[in-house]
């Protein structure tokens, strides 16, 4: 298709070449269109011709960049052209539906350029009105070449397409909490801001979800934790350009660690879910959970000082010696010096 375009391209510089009667008009000369889906543009052809009763007139398509997307031209009812041909009365004119599809090397953000260009042939009818040649010159008694070979070449129409994606969705959050740093404590709310954007084509809904996660990776399913938007918030496609056209929710997530929450690095994971099937985005970041101070034990800590008072203070044990036994000692020494 692409050479035969470039056949009908040099026939243009070509002497003998030959202003074709008939002229191509289109609704569009750009469009966007999903990725995956098609869009339509409306060709009209209107042909100046006042001496032929019928004109061929055999369409072609092709794409500057190389890049070819699946195309097709129909008629009204969309039913495919036969030959991509279609016949023009005489000083008549034709609609044709030309299908582009975003098909193969087509991602959201390309462009890609279609020229629509058609060689026109007039059929010799004789003079019971009967047809007896076809021909793709002037000289139709003597020259029977069908319209796609002819050198009667209309203007050409350029179109652009821009690809789109029906859905998609971007997160971006702050890189740190209200409070300015990423410390929570337990039993206190911390607020972490975010912004949801509808970056798809089409309006959408979104769930909202978090989860938190200590350093070694169980779910701490008892913090409390809330996305600050909720479920089925609706955002508008980028396809409405509107002034009063809402694309992005800006929100904060509020964090509340448990009372008897453990010091240590928490990982608080925030995912939204488009309702229509697009991928989830969000983001994920560490929070801190602050320990206890401990004070330091030093040799002038007032604890200990008591402590060694009191150890000084304990006298020391004597041994001791009965009263009774010492004076039954003595009274016995007395007898026996009388004696």
């Amino acid at each position: 298709m692409a050479g035969l375009f470039l056949a009908v391209c040099n026939s243009l510089g070509d002497a003998e070449a030959a202003a074709s009667p008939v002229t191509i008009s289109s609704d569009i000369s750009s469009t966007d269109v999903l990725v995956g889906e098609y869009t339509v543009a409306t060709l009209t052809f209107s042909s100046s011709d006042t001496t032929y009763r019928t004109m061929d007139v055999y369409l072609v398509a092709n794409w500057a960049s190389g890049v070819a997307w699946t195309t097709y031209f129909m008629d009204t009812d969309y039913n495919p052209l036969v030959g991509d041909n279609i016949k023009l009365s005489k000083g008549g004119s034709g609609t044709v539906k030309f299908i582009v599809m975003c098909d193969g090397v087509c991602s959201a953000g390309d462009t890609n350029t279609v020229q629509v260009v058609a060689k026109t042939d007039p059929k010799f009818y004789n003079y019971d009105g009967n047809v007896t040649d076809t021909c793709g010159s002037d000289d139709c008694r003597n020259e029977t070449t069908p319209a796609s070979a002819s050198s009667n070449v209309t203007n050409t129409i350029t179109i652009t397409f821009t690809a789109r994606i029906a859905y998609d969705s971007q997160v971006t959050c702050d890189a740190v909490s209200s409070e300015g740093g990423n410390e929570v404590t337990s039993g206190n709310d911390t607020l972490w801001a975010y912004t949801l954007t509808n970056t798809g084509w089409n309006t959408d809904t979104y769930r909202f979800n978090m989860d938190v996660t200590s350093a070694d990776g169980h779910d701490v399913w008892y913090w409390e934790v809330s996305p600050g938007i909720a479920d089925g918030r609706e955002l508008t496609g980028q396809s409405n350009m509107s002034s009063t056209a809402v694309h992005s929710a800006a929100g904060s997530m509020r964090i509340t660690p448990a009372t008897n929450a453990t010091p240590g690095v928490y990982n608080v994971e925030f995912t939204v879910t488009p309702t229509n099937g697009a991928s989830d985005s969000g983001c994920d970041f560490d929070v801190v959970v602050p320990g206890l101070e401990i004070e330091e034990e030093t040799a002038a800590d007032p604890a200990n000082e008591t402590a060694d008072k009191e150890t000084e203070e304990v006298p020391r044990e004597v041994p001791s010696i009965s009263l009774v036994p010492a004076l039954i000692s003595i009274g016995i020494i007395a007898i026996f010096r009388r004696k």
